[in-house]
C-alpha cells in the first residue's frame, strides 16, 4: 500500500508473549473463512433446536436464525487508558453491546480493541480463540450466535488496553488510534459495515495535520464505508470534547455524542445500541419514496466571509472581476436564476474576517477603511446587504467584496456565524430562504480562542431554525491532503495556501451539505461552476417547516 506508515512498535499484554513486526491480519487458526451472507432478499431458513432429554421443557424446535442485514460488522475501539470503564459495570456493557449486534443482526461481528495511540497495542489474550499471536481482531460472533470464549478475550484485551504505558505519548490521540491500525491491516473488510467507538477522559489532545476532525472524518467514511454514510457511524465519547464530538458528527447522522459529565460511559453504550444495529439495518436500504415534490425555495440569501488580508488580492480579484475578467459572482448568481425560475429574489452580504467586524459591508476596503463618502457602494440606508437580480448588482458586490483587514487574524468561519445573529444585519436572512455561506481563505480560521468548532457548527444551524434542510456551506480554502498523506502549504493560481484544516472540520460536519474545495486545485470561476448544481438541488429539496 502506497499510504502504508512505518512499521509501528507493537506492545504486549495480558500474558506470555511475543514481539512481531508482522503487520497482516489473518484469519483464526483452525476456521475457515465466512462468505457473507447476502444483503438482500429474505432472511435465512429457520432451523431447529433439538436435545436428547424429552423432560427437558427449555427445548425449542424451529427457532428462525438472527435476521442478517449485514455481512460483516466491523467496530474500531480507540479507548483512554486514564479513563474510568476497565471496570465490571463497563465490562458487561461492552459483552451486551456486542452480543446485541450479534444477535440481533445476524452479522459476523468483529472487535478491534486499541487506546489513542500511533502503535497498535498487541497482546496475546485472543490466542485462546485460535488467533495467531500478531492478529488483533477478535471475533464476537456470527449468524446470531456468540463466541463462548470472545467475552473473556475480550476482558482480556481491554485488561491490557488499562495496562498502557508509553514513553511516546498518555494513549490520549484518539484520531491516531482509529485510523492507523486501518492503515496498517486489512480492517475493516471491504464491504463490511463499520462502527467506531472512541472513549477519552477530555478530548482528542495530539495537535497536529493527523489530529483534525474533519480530515479523520473524510478517511474514515472513505476507507472504512466507501463513501457511504449508511455503512458508518461513531460514538464519541469525553469531557467539553468538541473535537470528537464534530468528528462523529461528520461522519453519519447515526453518529452520537456523549458528555462524561452527563452520561455515564456504560450507559452511553446502551443508548447508542439501537443506532448501532440500524447503521446494519440501513446497509442496502433505499431511500423511502416521496409521494409529493418538496415545495423547492423561492428564496436565496447568500452570506460570504471573505479574506480581507493582503495574500488574498488575486482571490478577490476573481471574485469581482477587475481588470476585464468577468463578475464571477454576479455570473453565478445570473446562472442560478436562470435554472430556478421559480426564485423571486436573493440577498447577498459580505464580512470580512477581522475579528471584532461580524456586521455585513456597506462600504469598500472595509474594517481596514472606515465607512465614508468615498468608499459607499451604493447601498440603501441602513441596508448592510444586496438585493438581487438588479442591474447594478455586479457593481455593488464589487464592491462591498472588496474587504480589506487591518491585521492578519482571520477569523472567517466564526464571523459567518456570528454575522448571521447579528442585529446590525436585520432583514438579511428570511425565515423561508434557503442560505447560502461562503467562506473564502487562503489561511485556516484563527477563532480557536473564540469558540470550539462543534459550537461554531451550532450558531450557523441555530440562524435557520436548526433546520439542516436551509442550509448549503461552501469553503474554498488551501486543502489539507489526505489522513494518509497530509499536506502543509499549496500552491495553486492564485499564490499560495495554508491548509484550512479548521475550516475543513466545521464544513464536512454538515455532511451532504458541506462543500470544500481546495483552493489550489482549479481557479474560483470553475468552482462556482461545480457548485451550481448543488445550490440548484439544495434550493429544490427545500421544504418549508410550517
Amino acid at each position: 500500500m502506497a499510504h502504508r506508515l512505518a512499521p509501528l512498535v507493537l506492545l504486549l499484554a495480558c500474558g506470555d508473549s511475543t514481539a512481531s513486526t508482522d503487520t497482516s491480519a489473518t484469519e483464526p487458526a483452525g476456521t475457515t473463512t465466512i462468505v457473507p451472507p447476502p444483503t438482500t432478499g429474505e432472511p435465512p431458513t429457520s432451523s431447529s433446536s433439538t436435545t436428547d432429554d424429552p423432560d427437558d421443557t427449555t427445548a425449542t424446535t424451529d427457532e428462525p436464525p438472527a435476521p442478517t442485514f449485514c455481512g460483516e460488522l466491523d467496530v474500531s475501539l480507540s479507548l483512554h487508558p486514564g479513563l474510568e470503564i476497565y471496570d465490571e459495570t463497563t465490562l458487561a456493557a461492552f459483552n451486551k453491546f456486542f452480543t446485541d449486534l450479534v444477535e440481533q443482526t445476524g452479522a459476523r461481528v468483529r472487535v478491534l480493541p486499541n487506546v489513542g495511540t500511533e502503535m497498535l497495542v498487541r497482546s496475546d489474550c485472543l490466542v485462546p480463540l485460535g488467533n495467531d499471536v500478531d492478529d488483533p481482531i477478535l471475533v464476537y460472533g456470527e449468524a446470531g450466535l456468540v463466541d463462548p470464549a470472545a467475552p473473556g478475550a475480550l476482558a482480556c484485551a481491554l485488561a491490557s488496553l488499562d495496562d498502557y504505558k508509553s514513553e511516546f505519548d498518555d494513549g490520549n490521540w484518539f484520531f491516531s488510534g482509529l485510523m492507523f491500525p486501518m492503515l496498517e491491516l486489512d480492517w475493516p473488510a471491504a464491504g463490511a459495515t463499520s462502527l467506531a467507538i472512541l472513549a477519552a477522559a477530555s478530548d482528542e489532545q495530539q495537535n497536529n495535520m493527523y489530529a483534525q476532525p474533519g480530515t479523520t472524518a473524510e478517511a474514515y467514511l472513505r476507507i472504512a464505508g466507501d463513501g457511504d454514510r449508511r455503512r458508518v457511524a461513531a460514538l464519541t465519547y469525553g469531557d467539553e470534547a468538541g473535537r470528537l464530538e464534530i468528528f462523529g458528527i461528520a461522519v453519519s447522522e447515526n453518529s452520537r455524542h456523549y458528555e462524561s459529565s452527563e452520561t455515564e460511559f456504560h450507559a452511553a453504550l446502551a443508548d447508542w445500541t439501537p443506532l448501532a444495529v440500524e447503521t446494519c439495518e440501513d446497509f442496502d436500504d433505499e431511500p423511502p419514496f416521496m409521494p409529493e415534490e418538496p415545495a423547492g425555495c423561492e428564496r436565496i440569501d447568500v452570506l460570504f466571509a471573505i479574506d480581507g488580508s493582503l495574500s488574498m488580492d488575486g482571490e478577490q480579484d476573481a471574485l469581482r472581476g477587475v481588470d476585464g475578467m468577468p463578475p464571477v459572482f454576479a455570473e453565478f448568481t445570473d446562472a442560478l436564476m436562470m435554472e430556478l425560475t421559480d426564485v423571486e429574489d436573493f440577498h447577498v452580504g459580505v464580512v470580512s474576517s477581522e475579528e471584532g467586524y461580524t456586521q455585513m459591508h456597506t462600504h469598500r476596503d472595509f474594517p481596514a477603511t472606515p465607512e465614508g463618502p468615498a468608499s459607499a457602494c451604493g447601498l440603501p440606508p441602513g441596508q448592510r446587504f444586496i438585493v438581487g437580480p438588479s442591474p447594478t448588482f455586479a457593481d455593488e458586490f464589487a464592491c462591498i467584496a472588496a474587504t480589506d483587514s487591518k491585521d492578519d487574524s482571520e477569523v472567517t468561519v466564526y464571523n459567518l456565524a456570528e454575522a448571521l445573529h447579528d442585529p446590525q444585519n436585520a432583514g438579511f436572512l428570511r425565515d423561508d430562504s434557503l442560505l447560502f455561506a461562503v467562506v473564502l481563505t487562503d489561511e485556516d480560521t484563527g477563532d480557536g480562542h473564540l469558540a470550539r468548532m462543534v459550537d461554531i457548527r451550532r450558531r450557523l444551524l441555530a440562524a435557520v431554525g436548526d433546520d439542516p434542510g436551509r442550509l448549503l456551506v461552501l469553503a474554498i480554502a488551501g486543502g489539507m491532503g489526505t489522513f494518509e498523506e497530509p499536506k502543509t502549504t499549496c500552491h495553486g493560481v492564485y499564490g499560495a495556501a495554508s491548509p484550512g484544516r479548521r475550516v475543513a472540520s466545521i464544513v464536512r460536519s454538515f455532511r451532504e451539505r458541506g462543500l470544500f474545495q481546495n483552493l489550489c486545485e482549479g481557479d474560483i470561476p470553475s468552482t462556482f461552476v461545480d457548485v451550481l448544481d448543488d445550490v440548484v438541488s439544495a434550493c429544490v429539496a427545500y421544504e418549508p417547516v410550517g
